[in-house]
């Protein structure tokens, strides 16, 4: 064949691999750039998911640092945003210095407002006007006549304008007022010193009653035939009476005035007058129990030792030993006595109850003590 005939043949034979060539090229390419999309979307989820995680993880931990009650940090994402947010303020210091600030200007106010109300000349003229005693306690100033409450004046925990307030009331809480100022209290005073006199001046007949009773010779005898005795009642600003005791010293019942509404009381029974009280207190035996802790004590022991003496196990057991006990006690001035004999007659011994202790000691036939039956 001739040659310038072969030579367009095999560049055409090239020229064809050559492009079944790039052709295969181009499709092992393509393949590859798809892998490798694939792969990057899924880095890219899988980037997503992990700050998600990071976020939620830092939303859990700010949230145990709040409850906690540390500072919470602020850290930004790459991944999720531009740039990190700059941390919170932190208010602690501001907040410390303000309460300082208030606590002490509070306390001068109340220190002010208490010492204006019970040490100004103009307040000491007003309650010398009106014949009243003031007193402080507390946050509290109580306005007095003659040892009974007139009024209350209350420090408000707060100023208005720079001016201590005061929540004032009478005795009685009937009438109420918000004061700061004397010719204020002067005005609250004025309105209802009348009505609390009045008040008192009724109430007066009844507390002297109760101080005849306490005076009173048939009463006098009556509580000390009941071992019992009569004490006039500390001072107290809204009731006075009086506090019935036993000998040994505890309370049986107080016979009391209610200076507010007026009530008589006797313990906790409601008299309708004086008349209604006076009878209550000579029958008080009837009305309460009498007895004093020891004596309960020893009315307790002794209904023990009454069952026991009887019980059928007890007077077996003494029986098969010979002996026998009273079923019924002798009583002197200072026990109840259970003598114990022999089968002829022969005391042996006491089992006896001291009233004054409630103890049990068992004596032999010499009335020595053999032993102290310590239960109680």
């Amino acid at each position: 064949m001739q040659k310038d005939k072969v030579r367009p043949r095999v560049l055409i034979i090239l020229l064809a691999c050559c492009l079944v060539g790039l052709l295969i090229f181009n499709i092992v390419t393509l393949n590859a750039v798809k892998k490798l999309g694939d792969s990057a979307r899924e880095t890219a989820a899988a980037v997503g998911n992990l700050d998600y995680t990071l976020q939620n993880m830092g939303e859990d931990l700010s949230d145990a640092r709040n409850v906690l009650g540390l500072k919470i940090n602020s850290y930004g994402s790459d991944l999720a945003q531009d740039a990190p947010e700059a941390p919170a303020d932190d208010y602690a210091g501001y907040y410390s210095a303000l309460d300082q600030l208030m606590s002490e200007f509070s306390e001068s106010m109340l220190r002010k407002g208490c010492s204006y109300f019970m040490e100004s000349r103009e307040c000491l003229d007003l309650y010398r006007s009106f014949n009243l005693t003031p007193v402080q306690k507390g946050r509290d100033i109580l306005l007095s006549s003659s040892g009974k409450l007139y009024y209350r004046l209350s420090i408000l925990p707060y100023t208005t304008g720079g001016k201590v307030q005061f929540d004032t009331e009478t005795f009685d809480k009937v009438s109420t007022a918000r004061i700061s100022t004397e010719k204020e209290l002067s005005s609250f005073i004025e309105a209802n010193q009348s009505r609390i006199q009045a008040h008192y001046a009724d109430l007066e007949p009844v507390a002297r009653k109760f101080d005849q009773y306490s005076k009173n010779p048939q009463l006098l005898s009556y509580l000390s035939g009941q071992k019992l005795y009569i004490k006039k009642r500390e001072s107290e600003p809204l009731q006075t009476g009086y506090d019935i005791r036993r000998t040994d010293g505890s309370l049986l019942c107080s016979m009391m005035l209610d200076m507010v509404e007026g009530n008589i009381t006797l313990g906790s029974k409601k008299c309708k007058d004086t008349d209604e009280l006076w009878e209550d207190l000579l029958k008080l035996h009837t009305l309460f129990d009498i007895r004093t802790v020891s004596e309960k004590k020893t009315e307790s022991k002794l209904e023990e030792l009454s069952a026991m003496v009887k019980d059928p196990a007890f007077m077996a057991f003494l029986e098969t030993k010979g002996f026998a006990i009273a079923p019924e006690p002798q009583e002197s001035d200072e026990s109840y006595d259970f003598p114990i004999t022999d089968k002829g007659g022969f005391k042996i011994g006491t089992l006896s109850l001291e009233k004054d202790t409630g103890e049990v000691y068992l004596f032999d036939s010499d009335n020595v003590v053999v032993s102290s039956v310590k239960k109680n």
